[in-house]
């Protein structure tokens, strides 16, 4: 009965989108506006290469909008390199294959993750083992998204891919203000509001939302709460300073897996989170030196509610993670750059497991850790006629009070020739083991005892080769191959021989290929391709699907009607998460999937045609496909929101 309604919902909405679509266009008194020429690309803004060979896709708020994205992971499904995960339609449960971001088969190994997850710079993660938590990075929080598919030790620190999200602030001078509400299927709701003031020294943003829902299946529901202050200072002609307030509290239910799936029962499982996020920055800006120095602090909890339901221990983790980062970049001469700086990063915080029945409980902590780094870098731009030559170098060098000391080194090579462009580097990125291996050697394998103490670092040495083209009729052309050769990934070792340890001994690869086309056909039309091909080894890497396209569609209808589609297909994967016992097998494998969305958006305009919000309406899996991101957790069918955004 359930999937025959949701069935009759999709279709009605179908129809539904059909008809606004129809009206639209059967106006007969269109309003007088000048045309505006479609200059964003759908899925992803653009892909930039720096002077350090460090590549970047950026998505922005455009492309946020035009996905219907409720979060972190919608927001970056379409982006070529990257996979998702999730259980739920609203909420991520826990930090494993209920909720997260992989990028070029990096990212699925828990507890620990090598994808760094960071909000204007600082890092953004439960500190107490050592992994993104999805729904600390709210999307309400985010004016633009960057994604690295590889650690530029220049550019970023103890991590081996990063996903970057930048708050947004007032921008146009005087009081602004907008208010978006949407509802949906499956019991979706949100709401968002946010104001702005902005003058020649000073400017301020504040904003809230709250995005819920009831869920596709039973105890499949979420909400996400996100709450965020950003405020900047002029404090001379040179100087700034910003602050940012981020305050997060979620929850998801896990739905558990269906009956026969084969995997242990957790339905109604609750996984509550909540963060205190503040960032004060000081920047500056000269002729010949630019910087800033941040400094961070966020604290949270991360609580699994699980006796009443599973039977298995609940836990209760306080963290809490800050530090100071400094950046400088001195232009001393003519064509060169050196960039240094460095990172303190202070990790502590408590892990409780409550045993169902009488069992006594397990406590870890409270433990801190402590790393350094510091690095420094070096390029110089050479020109001749229509070509130019960008060749760089750079280290860093870690230092951890428990894990000892490593160095990274990078290389790399910019060449530009009218409108070519090629990219190549090479470097080594390192991952630290965190509080996650002394914690879970307490409260979930105290045999394990003090052998954390002799682990060092994960390593990762990273190659990457690419060619970006701008051809006839506004088309680009990228096309970027990759390896990455990871060791010494830290795993515990069970008996026989004795004893259980912790050891750095385990080995992997993955390879591939990415290519991304954009074009515009004409004023009113942009169009997104891209391939992604990946080689792992071993191959049962989760969430690292042998070959996926992703696709997008920007059309402008009318000056007032737009038409945003996305869609993509995945090849048959395995799924969960990379477990840290040595050698254990990835048994969990989901088919293949097709997913086709679509957002239609009406502007409205007042009498002088100024812009003054819009009207949407997004459906997602029209095509109404059968898929998962793990065996037994059947995603949402055919389903819609439709929604109103209004500007002061």
């Amino acid at each position: 009965m359930i999937g025959t309604a949701t069935s009759l919902g999709g279709h009605a909405f179908t129809f539904l989108l059909t008809g606004v679509f129809s009206v639209a266009m059967a106006q007969t008194e269109p309003v007088e506006l000048e045309q505006v020429e479609v200059v964003t690309t759908p899925i992803v803004d653009e892909t930039r290469v720096d002077r350090l060979a460090d590549q970047t896709s950026l998505i922005g708020r455009e492309q946020i909008e035009a996905l219907n994205a409720q979060d972190l992971t919608s927001a970056l499904r379409r982006t070529p390199g990257v996979t998702i995960s999730r259980y739920n339609a609203v909420g991520s449960f826990g930090g494993g294959a209920g909720g997260s971001v992989l990028i070029r088969g990096l990212g699925s190994s828990r507890p620990g993750g090598e994808v760094m997850m960071e909000v204007d710079g600082v890092p953004n993660y439960n500190a107490i083992f050592n992994h993104p938590l999805l729904d600390l990075m709210s999307i309400d929080a985010a004016e633009s998204i960057e994604v690295s598919r590889r650690a530029n030790p220049v550019a970023s620190g103890n991590s081996f891919a990063g996903v970057n999200m930048n708050t947004p602030r007032a921008r146009a001078e005087g009081v602004s203000a907008q208010a978006m509400i949407s509802a949906g299927s499956f019991g979706m709701l949100s709401e968002k509001v946010s104001i702005g003031f902005k003058d020649e020294r000073f400017d301020f943003y504040a904003g809230q939302s709250h995005r819920q829902a009831d869920g596709h299946r039973p105890d499949s529901d979420g909400k996400l709460n996100n709450y965020l202050v950003h405020a900047g200072m002029q404090l001379a002609e040179n100087w700034e300073l910003r602050y940012v307030l981020n305050r997060t509290d979620n929850r998801a239910v896990d739905p558990g897996p269906e009956t026969g799936s084969g995997l242990p029962q957790t339905r109604g499982d609750v996984y509550l989170t909540e963060n205190w996020l503040n960032i004060v920055t000081a920047a500056w800006d000269y002729e010949r030196a630019e910087g800033w120095v941040k400094a961070y602090s966020n604290e949270g909890k991360g609580d699994w509610l699980r006796r009443a339901t599973s039977g298995n221990a609940d836990a209760f983790n306080d963290y809490k993670l800050s530090g100071v980062r400094w950046r400088e970049v001195l232009r001393l001469w003519e064509g060169s750059e050196i960039t240094g700086g460095m990172d303190y990063d202070l990790m502590e915080g408590t892990s409780v497991s409550v045993q169902p029945g009488a069992a006594p409980q397990r406590k870890f902590g409270p433990e801190k850790f402590r790393l350094a780094s510091a690095y420094v870098g070096w390029n110089h731009t050479w020109g001749s006629g229509e070509t130019e030559v960008i060749p760089s170098v750079g280290i860093r060098y870690y230092d951890h009070e428990i894990f000892g000391h490593a160095t990274c080194t990078q290389a790399g090579l910019v060449v530009r020739r009218g409108q070519s462009q090629w990219h190549m580097s090479a470097g080594r990125a390192v991952k630290f083991p965190g509080l996650d291996v002394a914690a879970f050697s307490v409260v979930a394998i105290p045999a394990l005892g003090q052998s954390w103490r002799s682990l060092g670092p994960e390593t990762l040495d990273q190659y990457e080769l690419g060619w970006k083209g701008e051809l006839d009729r506004s088309t680009t052309i990228e096309l970027t191959l990759f390896r990455n050769e990871g060791k010494d990934r830290y795993v515990f070792v069970p008996p026989p021989p004795p004893p259980f340890q912790f050891l750095n001994t385990e080995i992997f690869r993955t390879q591939g290929a990415e290519l991304m086309v954009t074009t515009h056909p004409n004023e009113t039309l942009t169009l997104f391709g891209g391939l992604s091909l990946l080689e792992t080894t071993p191959d049962d890497l989760p969430y690292a699907p042998e070959w996926s396209i992703v696709g997008g569609a920007t059309w402008q209808l009318s000056s007032l009607l737009t038409l945003n589609v996305d869609g993509s297909y995945s090849s048959s994967q395995y799924a969960g998460s990379q477990a840290r016992a040595n050698g254990a097998p990835n048994r969990e494998r989901v088919a293949a999937y097709a997913l086709l969305n679509a957002r239609l958006v009406y502007r409205l305009v007042d009498k002088d045609g100024h812009d003054r919000g819009e009207i949407f309406l997004a459906g997602e899996n029209l095509l109404d496909r059968d898929y998962c991101y793990r065996p037994g957790y059947p995603m949402t069918g055919i389903g819609g929101t439709i929604g109103v955004r209004w500007k002061l």
